[in-house]
């Protein structure tokens, strides 16, 4: 891929105790449907993820890419720049926070406003995956990954916004295809409803994923959180933490975010690039039909 992961590869394989051999394994033989290119950065977040387990991770890989292949509306047109990425960036408040001092990734997302007319479903998902995707390059591969969710400004009329279907393809992706190790789901400011959203989302999270959600309202003590998932040093101000506030580490995010524009470019060009293989022998097959 003429454009990588930004993350220092040795750095990496060191720190998480990665083998260059089973990098090397992993590609031989070739996985129906990964691109030829995949780099061994790419491979190293998969590899860790799945706990080094060189059949595990081939499996993992190939869901990954099918997903992204059958998810266009999620994983298509991802041009940090274009206007409906720019309209999510504008409305909702998505960046990385530092890594934890068990060594987790950590990713924030908020909706910026109440208004439901302002919230995309299909491009929120889409640049909250992206927002995962600039954390994975530059903190490439760890022990685990956190997902904070503040849902201080949700309200009922964001679940008529809801699209179901992309709603079972976000789990299927999250749960079975991501290039990360899922350590908790913690949901900040839990709106009174959350049972209506629990609901709908239920029918597509595994067991162990329920597991690993942690909800808290607004009075709730926030002490055991620090000591045991993200200390304050690591988190917004208005999260009662020592860093920014969420809208200026939001806004210093933005232009991280958008430098990233020629390496979400050139995954994009990476996974679609049989696509012209395809079509030619699809084709072929048509022509050959016809004389027949």
């Amino acid at each position: 891929m003429e454009h990588d992961l930004g993350f220092d590869l040795t750095e990496a394989l060191e720190r998480e105790d990665i083998s260059r051999a089973d990098l090397k394994a992993l590609r031989n033989p070739p996985i129906e449907g990964v691109p030829a290119s995949i780099t061994d950065k790419q491979l190293a977040c998969f590899l860790d993820a799945c706990d080094k387990n060189i059949d595990e991770t081939r499996k993992v890989l190939k869901i990954y890419y099918d997903a992204r292949r059958n998810g266009p509306e999620l994983f298509s047109n991802r041009d940090p720049l274009s206007a409906p990425i720019q309209q999510c960036l504008q409305n909702q408040d998505y960046f990385p926070l530092p890594t934890t001092p068990s060594g987790y990734s950590v990713v924030f997302h908020r909706l910026k406003n109440s208004r439901a007319s302002n919230y995309h479903f299909d491009e929120a998902i889409k640049t909250y995956f992206m927002t995962i995707d600039s954390c994975l390059y530059t903190q490439g591969p760890r022990p685990g990954i956190i997902f904070l969710f503040d849902m201080k400004n949700v309200g009922l009329m964001h679940l008529t916004r809801i699209n179901m279907s992309s709603v079972r393809k976000f789990f299927n992706y999250l749960q079975d295809g991501l290039p990360a190790k899922l350590k908790a789901i913690h949901v900040m400011n839990v709106v009174s409803f959350f049972d209506k959203i629990l609901y709908i989302i239920k029918p597509f999270i595994h067991a162990e994923i329920l597991n690993m959600l942690y909800l808290h309202s607004s009075s709730a003590n926030m002490d055991k959180f620090y000591e045991e998932w993200i200390p304050k040093s690591g988190l917004p101000s208005d999260l009662g933490g020592d860093l920014k506030s969420i809208d200026e580490l939001h806004q210093d995010h933005l232009k991280e975010f958008e430098k990233l524009r020629p390496y979400f470019l050139a995954e994009e060009r990476q996974r679609n690039q049989e696509s012209p293989v395809i079509e030619e022998s699809t084709e072929r097959m048509m022509k050959s039909l016809s004389i027949d």
